[in-house]
């Protein structure tokens, strides 16, 4: 259920960045709208007879392959329409860095593990928003306990958040999402014709207090907790308890008999 949610809130971003069906449209956008078209008609028209019988990372695997298919050679258009995004956001405004506490912040966001090995979702990624929205929610997903990242979705869901600029470069968008008193901050690259992650920042209000986050990995084992062997030392060695041990001393030698007593 959440995997697919995040689904639904990707593709959504895609669309409004797509302007279908938007008035006084530029040139530019005209193009995109065409060349999203057929990459939209040509998916569904395969997806129709097979999408059945694959799983949810193939069917995204190939929309991937489409995407690739349907825009190679229109990388300029895919250039021009990011701008006008870029363009259309609202500026963010200035943060008053002393009222915030960063609670996390990460470098080159990793895909989710449900994401297709070794494939550029494009579909997802040719725009910085796009690009910003998949980095945030696989970040969170890692980073949140997972009530808190389920509730969070559901929150989205319902009202979405909308993406500010705080650098317009297309080449290095710097993007801010607000949701309440929290700010999130996303650095982009891109990379050919498409995005991906360099930073993110999570900040929170001090006066909201502490968040319960997931440990982090490597973490301890907490006290009590068996732990295992290292991998040259056998399981059953390893696993010898202190009873053991004084059962390998040597048992004490029985006691002497008395000396005769010389006879007569």
């Amino acid at each position: 259920m959440k995997k697919a949610l995040l689904c639904v809130l990707a593709a959504g971003w895609v669309l409004w960045a797509a302007g279908c069906g938007e008035s006084g449209s530029s040139a530019s956008q005209e193009e995109f709208q065409k060349l999203y078209k057929q990459y939209s008609k040509n998916f569904h028209e395969k997806m129709v007879g097979s999408a059945e019988n694959l799983q949810p990372v193939q069917i995204t695997a190939e929309a991937a392959r489409i995407w690739d298919e349907t825009f190679a050679g229109h990388k300029e258009v895919l250039a021009q329409r990011v701008r006008e995004m870029l363009k259309e956001l609202d500026a963010a405004p200035a943060l008053q860095e002393d009222v915030y506490l960063e609670v996390a912040s990460g470098s080159r966001v990793e895909p989710a593990a449900d994401q297709p090995k070794g494939i550029i979702l494009k579909q997802f990624l040719w725009s910085p928003i796009g690009a910003a929205q998949m980095g945030l929610n696989n970040w969170l997903a890692k980073l949140l306990q997972p009530k808190s990242f389920g509730v969070r979705s559901v929150l989205t869901a319902n009202a979405g958040l909308l993406w500010e600029a705080d650098d317009r470069n297309v080449d290095k968008p710097k993007l801010v999402l607000r949701q309440g008193p929290m700010v999130f901050k996303v650095e982009l690259s891109r990379v050919d014709d498409y995005y991906q992650v360099e930073k993110v920042q999570w900040l929170r209000p001090k006066s909201m207090g502490p968040v319960n986050l997931k440990p982090p990995e490597g973490t301890p084992a907490e006290p009590g907790t068996e732990a295992t062997p290292p991998a040259d030392q056998p399981a059953d060695k390893a696993a010898e308890k202190p009873a053991d041990k004084a059962a390998e001393k040597p048992a004490a030698k029985p006691a002497e008999k008395p000396a005769e007593k010389p006879k007569g």
